[in-house]
């Protein structure tokens, strides 16, 4: 997570702004207590005389300081082992079997024998701070900042949290580190040998808040015996493999009445500690004895509540999307780490079609028609920032605030790779087509987010399509954050990849409609070209290239393969004709957009064939791409045909050539990169 460190901030206003409360009287200890921490050369020595000097002046009542760095966390899952350094629990937390809990941690320590280990450099008196750079760039400052990031993000992936402290150690030195879903707040370092009052306070307060207080999310709570026996019995199908606790969340009703979700384990969540970090989860019911999907995510402040999405779509009549059943923003649950961003660089991030100078960006219109709503819908306005003054660094667009948002809808569905024959992938995705249609038509919302994890498989055998948290109305689109990327990179149309400043349309939807089915095809269903379908998928929808300035494009193969017939070649074919057949019109009707809406040869293409359309360009108009309705008549064709294969076994090319591989952790020596958690093919804001 580099650069989402904010600081180093005023110790005295970090205790200040994050652990704010009415104390007892604290302890009269010697400013120089710690002193008695010895000179080691192992960081392992570090941890008990710490640990002693804590605890035996009772600085931290009703709870303990346990020594976790020879003890893996049994019930991480995957084969990874964790041992973080010291660790706080509750006082009554039973540590005899299991001492290393991610899902009972409630402070974190992490301990370095050297000041050269530290993960962050405070600039001196005189220096501009707007040009420091406050992460360390050396190894082991990279390496003490991966760590960290790493315990946090499994820290909070584990529970159910609204932020999270850290404290760093490095020799005589010490720093406060507040996590949240924005980014970490990092205070100054401070010597606590020759001053440990700002650690007697950090602690005596941390330990006199209550559990919100803490960062601990109130609205959950573990479950009763009778609750756990409802999960064990209606929630089996979805158990985890790794030891989790049954939990209850607490959600608003539509009446304001609150209801209550009983939960075990998660259908998926994120491994990153920043940006939506979303949950998802089979939950039970018990006053209705129903089973319902409940999402959890921290949404940017500027997107849309996905469940007033829901909402607006199920009341419209529109097909093939979850219903919608309660929820939408907890409230005064938000991230901080943003309002210590100055104002000037976060709220003025938006780029105007009619100010950007990028030519195809400005004329991608969707349709051209009037029959689209004007009505643009203005993000809420931001809180007051905080003093800052003390911030290093000069560019922070990318830190967005982010407001905690759950739902529930009535639907639990299962994944586009359990489709049973290259039939039943045409319907499932032509019903998500349609469903995207008709919120277009109906409701005027672009969904944003085509891909195969966002299209699923109901009861019925037919498709739905999920996850509308990227979804803008149209208009809304003519307005975005400069940072502001979204999609999944490998359905993501060719010309976003080429250029992420272009306006997102109905007709990049439209194209990843399409790149779903070829990956599908080529992954699960038989075709021309089995031995190389591997190699196939990875260079048509894995192709990227890191640009000079640090960003990513991609689209070239992708456009190749539109432009060129270049990769799959004129002689490939799939074993069922009707997918063959939708193939070739398909692909005809996205070359025929590309080359209306880019008739002239890209700055990026050094081929001597770079023109993407013949000399006179059909009107868009006249495009099958330029409404629904050709790309719907597509699919209708395909699957009225009555020549689909009656026996066809899908078979994962992935899983065949795929070879076991043992996972493990030295975390002495994790790079940065690994500690973030995310996967670099969703890009989510």
């Amino acid at each position: 997570m580099a650069d989402y460190f904010v600081g180093p901030m005023d110790v005295a206003q970090f205790l200040d702004e994050f652990l704010p409360c009415a104390l007892p009287p604290i302890p009269a200890l010697p400013k120089d207590h710690f002193s008695a921490m010895p000179q080691v050369l192992l960081e392992s020595d570090m941890y008990q005389p710490f640990i002693d000097l804590v605890q035996k002046r009772k600085l931290i009542p009703k709870y303990k300081i346990i020594n976790t760095s020879n003890h893996p966390d049994q019930d991480m899952g995957d084969g990874w082992k964790l041992k973080p350094d010291p660790t706080m629990y509750c006082e009554d937390l039973d540590t005899t079997e299991k001492v290393t809990k991610f899902g009972e941690l409630e402070l974190h320590f992490k301990f370095k024998v050297s000041e050269s280990a530290d993960p962050f450099t405070d600039p001196k008196a005189g220096d501009d701070s707007t040009k420091w750079s406050f992460e360390a760039r050396t190894k082991d400052g990279r390496k003490s900042r991966a760590q960290l990031a790493y315990y946090a993000s499994e820290w909070c992936a584990r529970q159910h949290r609204r932020f999270a402290f850290s404290i760093f150690i490095a020799d005589r030195f010490m720093r406060f580190i507040r996590w949240d879903r924005a980014g970490a707040i990092v205070s100054e370092r401070f010597d606590f040998h020759d001053d440990c009052q700002p650690l007697i306070d950090f602690l005596w307060r941390f330990t006199h808040v209550d559990d919100a207080g803490r960062g601990r999310d109130p609205t959950v709570r573990p479950a009763t015996p009778l609750e756990v026996k409802h999960a064990r019995e209606q929630l089996w199908k979805w158990r985890p493999e790794a030891e989790r606790p049954v939990v209850v969340f607490k959600i608003p009703g539509v009446d304001n009445k609150p209801r209550e979700f009983i939960a075990w384990g998660s259908m998926a969540y994120s491994e990153s500690l920043v940006g939506r970090c979303t949950q998802a989860h089979p939950v039970f019911e018990i006053e209705t004895a129903r089973l319902y999907f409940l999402k959890d995510t921290w949404r940017a402040h500027d997107l849309g509540q996905e469940a007033k999405i829901l909402h607006d779509l199920d009341s419209a009549g529109v097909q093939h999307v979850p219903k919608f059943v309660c929820g939408g923003d907890l409230s005064s649950d938000a991230t901080m780490t943003d309002l210590f961003v100055p104002v000037e660089d976060f709220c003025d991030v938006y780029d105007k079609v009619d100010e950007c100078d990028d030519e195809d960006a400005s004329n991608r219109d969707s349709t051209g028609s009037g029959s689209v709503s004007s009505e643009v819908e203005t993000p809420p306005p931001l809180p007051p920032r905080r003093d800052g003054s003390w911030r290093c660094g000069s560019n922070w667009n990318h830190i967005t605030r982010r407001i905690h948002h759950r739902f529930v809808v009535a639907f639990i569905g299962q994944p586009l790779s359990r489709v049973t024959s290259s039939q039943q992938l045409m319907q499932v995705v032509s019903d998500a087509f349609t469903a995207h249609r008709q919120a277009y038509e109906m409701c005027h919302y672009i969904h944003r987010d085509i891909s195969a994890r966002n299209i699923l498989i109901d009861e019925q055998g037919r498709g739905v399509l999920n996850d509308w948290d990227l979804a803008k109305k149209e208009s809304e689109l003519k307005r975005r954050r400069r940072h502001e990327e979204t999609g999944t990179w490998e359905f993501m149309s060719c010309l976003l990849l080429l250029n992420h400043h272009s306006i997102h349309t109905i007709q990049d939807d439209m194209e990843s409609f399409v790149h779903i089915m070829l990956y599908h095809g080529l992954r699960y269903l038989p075709h021309s070209r089995p031995i190389t379908a591997i190699s196939l998928i990875k260079r048509i929808f894995n192709d990227e290239t890191v640009n000079d300035d640090g960003t990513r494009s991609g689209g070239v193969n992708k456009r190749a393969m539109f432009k060129d017939e270049a990769y799959l070649g004129d002689d490939f074919c799939f074993r069922s004709v009707p997918l063959q057949r939708w193939l070739v019109k398909a692909r005809k009707a996205v070359l025929q957009w590309l080359r209306c809406v880019n008739p002239r040869k890209d700055d990026g293409d050094s081929s001597d064939e770079g023109d993407l359309a013949p000399r006179t360009a059909p009107l868009r108009s006249r495009c099958k791409l330029y409404t629904h309705e050709g790309m719907d008549n597509i699919f209708r064709n395909a699957l009225s045909l009555n020549t689909w294969l009656q026996e066809e076994t899908p078979v994962d090319v992935f899983l065949v050539h795929r070879t076991s591989e043992k996972h493990t952790l030295d975390s002495d020596y994790m790079d940065e990169d690994e500690s973030m958690g995310n996967s670099r093919k969703r890009i989510r804001t």
